[in-house]
C-alpha cells in the first residue's frame, strides 16, 4: 500500500521518478512489503507505525515542548521502514536521468546472489609480452580482467605493488561493457612487482543504491528542531523538498537560512511555531532496513564483511633498470610549483606512485614539504579550509607542521564548529569552517545553525586584496543523497570561485576530490569524482584539483579518514608554494 498524507495520489505510471527507468510498481510494492515484515519481526512497535506511518513523521505529542518526543517517533518511523509515501517517492530528484542512472536502472533488481560477478571466478591476464621474463623501467604494461559475464558496470580496481619497497601504483581501468576490463599503467620502479585486482563494487549494488536515491532520495535522514518562547517541535528534513508525511504546501523552504537547499516539514503547532523558528539539525540513526530484495541486502552485508573481493592471480613482473641503471623512474625537470594548475584536472590514476611510502607525481617534481618550507610559503597568508572532517584533518596536519596556536579550544561543543589558529610571527592565520546542512554530526548531536557555514558565503567574504589559500572538500556528506544535490552544490561553488578569481589576484584554490575505500559509504565516489572534474574544470591556473583517487587505491584505503591524508598535504602544498 502506497500512502499519501493528503489523500491524493499520483497515477503510478505517471510518477516522474520512474520515467525512463526499469523500476516497476511490482518491484516497489514487493520490496516495501518485505521491509515492513522484516522490521515488524525485529521491532514490535513497528506494527503501530505501519498502521499510521504519517503520524510518526509528524508531531502528535501532547504539550508545547515536544522536540525530543518528535525525534524519537521520527527515528522509529525510519527504523520501521515507513518510507512508503507518495509525496516522497513520486517526484523526481532530477528530471533527466544521469547516464549511469539510465544504464543501471534499466537493469532488473538482484534476486539471486549467484548472478553477480564473482571475484573467485574472475581472472586477470597480462596482455604485455614478457616472453624474455622481464620488462624495463618506464615500460607500459596492460592487463585484462575477465569476470565471465556478458555486461560490465562493476567497479574494478587494479594496482601494482612491491611491499618491501613501500611502492605501489594504481592502473587506469576501462570498462569494455562486455564483462571485461582493460587496465594499463607504467612500471616506475625496479624489482619484483606483484599485481593486485579487486571488484570494488558490483553493478547490482550501484543499481540498488540508485533505486533508493531515485525513490526515497537518500540513504540517511535528518531532522530539524523548531523552537520559540512558546514551544518546540522536530520535523524531517532533506536537501530536496520531498518528505514523508508532508505534502508540498506543508514544507518549509529554509534554503536562505541554510545557504544551500534545505527543506523541512512545517511545524504542526502553527499557533506556536513557524518556519522562521528553525534552530538546529540532527541526523537520525542509521536505518536498519531499506526496501530492497533479500539478495541486495546480502550484497551490502558482503561488502561490509568480506570486502575487498580480490581477484587471485600469480602474475609477477620483473622490472629491470634498462640503460640508465636507475631504480626509480626519474623525476621530471619541471617543478610542481611551475606546473599550470589547470593541468591537474587531467591527472589520471597512473599519474603518480608510492615509493618508500611517499607519493611521487609523474608530471612534476615535488619539493620536501617540511616545517621551514611551509613557514616560508605561508608567510602573511590567510588559509581558509571549508569542508567535512577530512578538511578538518588537513587543518590538523598543517597546524602541527607550522606550530599554529589554536584560538578556539577544541571541546565537544566546538568539534563540529569553526576552528582558528595563528602563527603570529608569520602573520599566518588558518581557519576551518564546516559547511551547512546536510552535515553529519556525531550520534545524537544537535547542530545549531550558527556553527555551520555556507561555503559560497565564505568564498564571497574573501576580500579583493591579501594572500589567500583556500582548501575545499565536499564528499562524504553529499553521496548519501541523489547526486543532483552534489551537482547543485558544485555549480554554486564554481560560480563563487569565478567571482573570487576575478576579485582577488592573490588567491589560490585547492579542491580536494572524492577518494576511494573498500567501504559501503564510498559507493558513489566514482560518479561524484566525474562530476567534480567536469563542473570545476577550466577555472584557470590558480585552481588546483587535488586528485586523491589513485593515492587511496594504491594505498588500499579502507577508511573514511584515509591514513595517507598527509600525502595529500604534501602534494597540494608542493604545487602551491612558490607561486606567490
Amino acid at each position: 500500500m502506497i500512502s499519501t498524507t493528503n489523500g491524493n495520489s499520483y497515477e503510478f505510471q505517471a510518477w516522474p521518478s520512474l520515467v525512463d527507468t526499469g523500476i516497476t510498481q511490482a518491484e516497489i510494492e514487493k520490496k516495501i512489503n518485505r521491509c515492513k515484515e522484516l522490521t515488524r519481526s525485529q521491532i514490535s512497535a513497528c506494527r503501530d507505525v505501519h498502521a499510521s506511518s504519517s503520524s510518526y513523521w509528524r508531531s502528535v505529542s501532547d504539550g508545547s515542548w515536544t522536540d525530543d518526543e518528535d525525534f524519537k517517533r521520527i527515528n522509529l518511523a525510519s527504523q520501521c521502514c515507513a518510507f512508503n509515501h507518495t509525496e516522497l517517492m513520486a517526484p523526481a530528484p532530477r528530471a533527466e536521468l544521469y547516464p549511469w542512472e539510465r544504464e543501471l536502472l534499466s537493469l532488473p533488481p538482484l534476486y539471486n546472489l549467484s548472478d553477480i560477478a564473482s571475484a573467485d571466478r574472475s581472472v586477470i591476464d597480462l596482455l604485455t609480452d614478457t616472453s624474455d621474463g622481464s620488462l624495463t623501467l618506464g615500460s607500459e604494461v596492460k592487463f585484462k580482467v575477465l569476470e565471465r559475464k556478458t555486461i560490465g558496470g562493476d567497479s574494478v580496481w587494479v594496482w601494482l605493488v612491491t611491499t618491501e619497497l613501500g611502492a605501489s601504483i594504481a592502473a587506469d581501468v576501462v570498462d569494455n561493457k562486455d564483462g571485461s576490463y582493460t587496465a594499463s599503467t607504467i612500471l616506475p620502479w625496479t624489482g619484483s612487482v606483484r599485481i593486485r585486482a579487486a571488484i570494488a563494487y558490483h553493478r547490482e549494488l550501484f543499481r540498488a543504491n540508485l533505486y533508493i536515491q531515485r525513490l526515497f532520495k537518500t540513504t540517511y535522514w535528518f531532522t530539524s528542531t523548531f523552537k520559540s518562547n512558546a514551544g518546540s517541535e522536530t520535523t524531517p528534513c532533506s536537501p530536496l523538498p520531498f518528505l514523508p508525511g508532508f505534502p508540498e504546501p506543508e514544507v518549509c523552504n529554509l534554503t536562505d537560512v541554510n545557504g544551500f537547499p534545505w527543506f523541512c516539514g512545517k511545524p504542526v503547532k502553527k499557533d506556536l511555531l513557524n518556519c522562521s523558528d528553525f534552530v538546529s539539525s540532527k541526523k537520525l540513526n542509521s536505518t536498519s532496513y531499506y526496501p530492497l530484495t533479500e539478495a541486495e541486502e546480502e550484497l551490502i552485508v558482503m561488502l561490509e564483511t568480506k570486502s575487498p573481493f580480490m581477484i587471485a592471480n600469480n602474475i609477477t613482473i620483473i622490472v629491470l633498470p634498462g640503460e640508465t641503471d636507475k631504480k626509480v623512474f626519474p623525476q621530471p625537470d619541471v617543478l610542481c610549483d611551475k606546473r599550470n594548475l589547470s593541468l591537474t584536472f587531467d591527472d589520471v590514476s597512473s599519474s603518480g606512485f608510492f615509493y618508500n611510502k611517499t607519493w611521487m607525481p609523474l608530471a612534476c617534481q615535488l619539493p620536501r614539504v617540511e616545517k621551514e618550507f611551509l613557514r616560508k610559503c605561508l608567510n602573511n597568508t590567510q588559509m581558509i579550509i571549508i569542508g567535512d572532517s577530512n578538511s578538518r584533518n588537513q587543518m590538523d596536519i598543517i597546524t602541527k607542521m607550522v606550530n599554529c596556536t589554536e584560538k578556539v579550544n577544541r571541546t565537544q561543543v566546538t568539534w563540529h564548529a569553526p576552528l582558528w589558529c595563528d602563527v603570529e610571527d608569520l602573520g599566518l592565520s588558518i581557519k576551518y569552517y564546516p559547511p551547512k546542512m546536510p552535515f553529519y554530526g556525531s550520534v545524537g548531536e544537535d547542530l545549531p545553525n550558527h556553527v555551520l557555514y555556507s561555503s559560497v558565503s565564505q568564498l564571497d567574504a574573501i576580500p579583493a586584496d591579501g594572500k589567500y589559500l583556500v582548501h575545499l572538500h565536499h564528499f562524504l556528506h553529499l553521496v548519501p543523497f541523489h547526486l543532483s544535490i552534489a551537482e547543485h552544490w558544485l555549480r554554486l561553488i564554481r560560480k563563487a570561485i569565478e567571482r573570487l578569481m576575478a576579485r582577488n589576484p592573490h588567491v589560490i584554490v585547492v579542491y580536494q576530490s572524492a577518494f576511494t575505500a573498500f567501504n559501503r559509504y564510498m559507493l558513489m565516489s566514482g560518479f561524484l569524482l566525474q562530476m567534480q572534474k567536469e563542473i570545476l574544470r577550466g577555472l584557470g591556473d590558480r585552481v588546483m584539483f587535488m586528485f586523491t583517487w589513485p593515492i587511496t587505491i594504491a594505498s588500499e584505503n579502507h577508511y573514511g579518514h584515509p591514513t595517507v591524508s598527509d600525502q595529500f598535504t604534501q602534494i597540494y602544498m608542493g604545487h602551491v608554494c612558490g607561486r606567490w
